[in-house]
């Protein structure tokens, strides 16, 4: 009798974990009978296209074609990348039978993900179920606050950076002049600053990315001093990760990443606990925080007239790429151009410089708790 007391326990127990592993999957969705005609068939398996699954559902989608990532929201959110068999549901991994397609410029995918996946994010009510108006969400304290920041002090130690042409100024000194100064600011309205570096030290890249992605922070800001090969290119940009888009953002991108050409061995691209699709997963989720970011900044720029700005840019920096949070890059002037280096010299101007892209993190830390967070 104790035995079979035992057994039954132990049924009634798997069966609760069965129970739970299947509330776990979401509410199962059927594919709505208008889609049927839009089924294709790619290596035996059905799919449908997501831009006509999203409309059907009411769904809100956009598709970044720089590292070919579909990102849909509705009650939810859910990544999606052609190619592969892993999508990012509300965050967590989740794998698919069969990959994502994308083919003739439409992305299709599985009609599995519909019954399985969608309903995480589609609220399923029978037809005669009455619809209350939703409840005002209450919001956990400081759920969206931007509480700490990266700065990162560019080049350094045995990495001089750019040298200004008149006066053999090193960026190396300049950036850790602006970011010390940073620091001070930021922390005086009250958010916790980590430094990649508070000394003239070489720091790699990989070990750059690394001290932001182990922070906890909440921001990455990489501090450099441009330079040119034209004498004549003078002024302020900021820059968040995309594809470069021209001849001056790829040779930016050569010098900066030069570093790695330094660095004693380890190049990490991405975390051990994420394969690369997840990873640029993760990137395309950053990529409108940082692009508001760095418009933010730029802003600043233009309100205070400390210099001209030449705006936000994009390229693929390798701290801005290889960290999982939002990230900017600022270029604070030019050293090669004679007028911008003796600005640079001048510690009241140095001063001004920190000021402004304080202001201008400050201002997207505001918007940015006012709205409880940008989405995609």
């Amino acid at each position: 009798m104790r035995s079979y007391t035992k057994y039954k326990a132990i049924v009634v127990f798997m069966a609760a974990l069965l129970i739970a592993g299947c509330a776990s999957q979401g509410p199962y969705l059927k594919l709505d009978p208008s889609l049927n005609t839009d089924i294709r068939v790619y290596d035996g398996i059905q799919y449908v296209p997501l831009i006509k699954l999203c409309a059907t559902y009411g769904i809100e989608w956009k598709w970044d074609s720089f590292i070919r990532t579909a990102v849909i929201t509705k009650n939810g959110k859910i990544v999606l990348r052609a190619g592969s068999d892993r999508i990012l549901v509300n965050g967590e991994e989740k794998k698919l039978g069969s990959p994502v397609v994308f083919t003739n410029g439409a992305v299709y995918v599985p009609v599995t993900f519909v019954k399985n996946d969608l309903g995480l994010i589609v609220e399923a009510r029978p037809s005669t179920e009455k619809v209350f108006e939703k409840e005002p969400e209450i919001r956990a304290p400081g759920k969206y606050s931007i509480k700490s920041i990266v700065i990162d002090a560019g080049h350094g130690g045995k990495d001089p950076g750019a040298i200004g042409r008149r006066l053999g100024i090193k960026e190396r000194d300049l950036t850790l002049s602006v970011a010390r100064k940073l620091k001070r600011i930021l922390e005086d309205n009250g958010i916790r600053v980590i430094m990649t570096r508070d000394s003239d030290e070489f720091i790699s890249l990989p070990n750059r990315a690394k001290i932001a992605n182990s922070s906890g922070a909440d921001l990455f800001v990489s501090i450099h001093i441009n330079a040119s090969r034209s004498r004549s290119m003078n002024g302020f940009e900021c820059y968040y990760l995309s594809e470069a888009t021209n001849d001056n953002a790829r040779a930016l991108e050569a010098f900066e990443n030069a570093t790695l050409n330094t660095d004693e061995g380890t190049v990490v691209e991405h975390s051990s606990s994420l394969d690369k699709t997840l990873w640029d997963m993760k990137l395309t989720e950053n990529r409108r925080e940082s692009a508001e970011l760095a418009g933010n900044i730029c802003s600043a720029v233009d309100n205070s007239l400390v210099t001209r700005n030449r705006g936000v840019k994009t390229a693929r920096f390798y701290v801005i790429k290889f960290t999982r949070i939002p990230s900017v890059l600022v270029e604070v002037g030019y050293l090669s151009n004679k007028f911008e280096e003796l600005k640079l010299k001048d510690d009241n101007y140095i001063d001004r410089m920190a000021d402004v892209i304080a202001k201008g993190i400050l201002s997207y830390k505001n918007k940015y708790e006012k709205t409880e967070g940008f989405t995609l």
